[in-house]
């Protein structure tokens, strides 16, 4: 990014078009470059500031000095003002710049029947399945790094910083990392709740429970049944995963979550139409979302009592 482009959004003289230029480049910053630039352009641009008044002042004084002697003492006792002044300065403004980024918060929303991947500024990567929606800051604060799980699933590959804790916000809980990786499913309509290790550890705070909470190894998973939290152990790494890779896991999971998931990553809406939910007896078995949503309930079905009809204009399923 041009630093005289930065330094006029800085003087809130840039045009809409540029400002709105500068905005994304801030938000897509997945080395912490974009960051560390921009504060390097406020600290300059500071800095041009506090010399420019400095300046004016050191010419004054040397307008009314008598003797030489004095001038060269209000020279070197003005110049070391400015240079502290500027030093003093940079470092509040440092501190001024990424408290005014950290409090801008970004959010991004997956509609239903997509993907996508993000690295945000400390180079933590997340992967966001159909229908999520999470906020965070531009930049990092300088003590924690937050994130909100507004609803839906992430997989979270943490970089590590001892110094500033990874903590990620949902309706249920706060869980808390230094590096790791794991996986987030949150929504707050069904009060379903879950939350997987794969690596590193993480703290689990029930937000509906005071006092309750729990620490995961890997391949631990914990989730929320009756406003409480309920630890398990999970053998197989990839099934947690491979949504990331454009699959679904159909193992272990009740019929109509499978639907609720197939909604999500299909773009479609399934309709029960009938007195009892079909059993799963698949005991391991994963569909992948590009070959449609035919090819995933014809799949299924065949391990499953039940028939659809699927009408293409209005995308709807109704399972029979």
């Amino acid at each position: 990014m041009d630093t005289y482009l930065l330094i006029k959004y800085l003087k809130c003289a840039t045009t809409p078009e540029e400002e709105a230029r500068v905005r994304a480049w801030l938000a897509d910053d997945p080395d912490g470059s974009h960051a560390k630039q921009y504060s390097d352009a406020h600290f300059l641009y500071e800095g041009m500031l506090i010399h420019g008044s400095g300046s004016r002042s050191f010419k004054a004084e040397a307008k009314t000095a008598g003797p030489g002697f004095r001038k060269v003492i209000l020279a070197v006792a003005s110049a070391a003002a400015v240079v502290l002044m500027i030093a003093g300065a940079g470092l509040w403004s440092r501190n001024v710049t990424y408290d005014r980024l950290s409090a801008r918060m970004e959010t991004v929303y997956v509609p239903a029947g997509k993907s996508m991947q993000l690295t945000l500024e400390d180079g933590t990567e997340l992967w966001l399945n159909s229908g999520t929606e999470i906020e965070y800051p531009a930049v990092f604060s300088r003590k924690s790094r937050n994130v909100i799980l507004h609803g839906g699933e992430v997989m979270f590959d943490v970089t590590h910083d001892e110094d500033r804790p990874f903590r990620v916000e949902t309706f249920a809980s706060s869980i808390t990392v230094l590096g790791t990786k794991f996986n987030v499913s949150a929504d707050a309509g069904t009060g379903d709740f879950s939350a997987a290790l794969l690596r590193g550890s993480v703290r689990v705070d029930n937000k509906l429970q005071d006092n309750e909470s729990c620490i995961l190894a890997p391949n631990e998973l914990v989730r929320m049944k009756d406003g409480h939290l309920y630890m398990e152990r999970f053998g197989d790494p990839d099934a947690i995963e491979c949504w990331t890779s454009g699959l679904i896991d159909v193992t272990g999971i009740s019929f109509d979550r499978l639907m609720r998931k197939f909604e999500l990553a299909y773009d479609v809406q399934i309709i029960i139409d009938r007195d009892d939910v079909p059993q799963i007896r698949y005991t391991r078995g994963k569909v992948r979302v590009s070959d449609g949503i035919e090819h995933a309930l014809d799949m299924l079905s065949l391990a499953c009592d039940f028939e659809y009809d699927y009408d293409r204009q209005t995308s709807t399923v109704i399972i029979r």
